[in-house]
């Protein structure tokens, strides 16, 4: 389990966290999610005890980061989002390395390198120096070196931004097995589609700030939710347009090339009525769907909402 409890971090007088908790159980796999430079890096380097901080703990199990236990450190795998390169070592030369770092018995070290090596598509380059490993080889290895002592608790940053579609559902396919196993996962991102398809929970930072968490399906509905219907209709729109007028869920219609784009305040139940409503009064549609929700959206959303108070504030003082 993963504990952060009011934490607090600043560099120079800026606060880049403030105030941040966030509880992981075992076998979760949590997706934290932000723009960049809103902290997200920054908190991993307080999990893994590279900073100070500034005020509040955080807790792995019963352990608090940044004690320099050796029983900790043996709990926590972790993948950057540069991987480290020996170019001259062989890939099985710099996996033993990092075995013999975690004191890992010699009779398991061999057998637990090829079972990476081939689980990951990485066998054919044991022997290859990592200096000719392509970069998607070269991420994949970084995953494995940080599984290879079995830890208990993976954390990755950033580590899925940019891989080709193949490499990244291997990589998913690795991380997916790793949690089945009982263990626990926390990882950063910038991009909802990169993490929220294997991901169990999910949370957005903005500066500095927990906005929104909770499971990937509560995310999901919540995103989808705020987002426009999006209506294509067969013929002219006019009669379509005059059915959403008289709709009480409906609060804003607007055009955009070919779509109708529809804001609507209803739920699940009262999005199907709707369409039920249309179909029923004879208008011909080529597609009706719930536009995708993104990070992009969350947030603007959320700059939104605090110019706005800002504004309010500011026009207070002035009274």
């Amino acid at each position: 389990m993963i504990q952060f409890q009011n934490v607090k971090k600043s560099y120079g007088g800026i606060k880049v966290i403030e105030d941040f908790s966030l509880e992981i159980s075992d076998d979760q796999i949590f997706g934290l999610l932000g723009l960049p430079d809103t902290g997200k890096s920054t908190l991993v380097n307080l999990l893994m005890g590279l900073y100070p901080l500034d005020s509040g703990h955080i807790f792995i199990d019963d352990m608090e980061a940044g004690s320099g236990l050796r029983r900790l450190k043996r709990r926590l795998g972790y993948v950057p989002n540069i991987p480290g390169v020996y170019p001259q070592m062989r890939v099985g030369e710099y996996l033993a390395f990092f075995a013999s770092c975690y004191s890992m018995e010699e009779s398991r070290i061999r057998g637990r390198i090829r079972l990476l090596l081939e689980m990951s598509g990485l066998l054919a380059w044991e022997d290859s120096a990592m200096e000719l490993l392509p970069k998607a080889a070269l991420q994949k290895l970084s995953f494995v070196r940080a599984i290879l002592h079995d830890p208990k608790i993976l954390i990755i940053d950033e580590a899925l931004a940019g891989l080709d579609p193949r490499t990244l559902e291997e990589i998913k396919t690795m991380l997916l097995d790793y949690q089945s196993q009982g263990k626990s996962i926390f990882m950063t991102g910038s991009s909802l589609g990169e993490v929220s398809d294997f991901c169990t929970h999910l949370g957005f930072l903005h500066q500095g700030k927990m906005i929104r968490s909770g499971s990937v399906s509560q995310i999901t509905r919540e995103l989808s939710m705020q987002n426009p219907i999006i209506i294509q209709v067969q013929g002219k729109s006019t009669g379509l347009m005059q059915a959403l007028k008289n709709e009480p869920k409906v609060k804003s219609i607007s055009l955009r090339e070919n779509e109708i784009r529809v804001g609507f305040s209803g739920s699940r139940e009262e999005e199907a009525e709707l369409l039920q409503n249309i179909v029923e009064s004879g208008i011909k549609l080529y597609s009706f769907y719930r536009e995708q929700g993104s990070i992009e959206g969350v947030l603007f959303q959320k700059s939104q909402e605090e110019r706005s108070l800002l504004s309010y504030e500011r026009e207070s003082d002035m009274e």
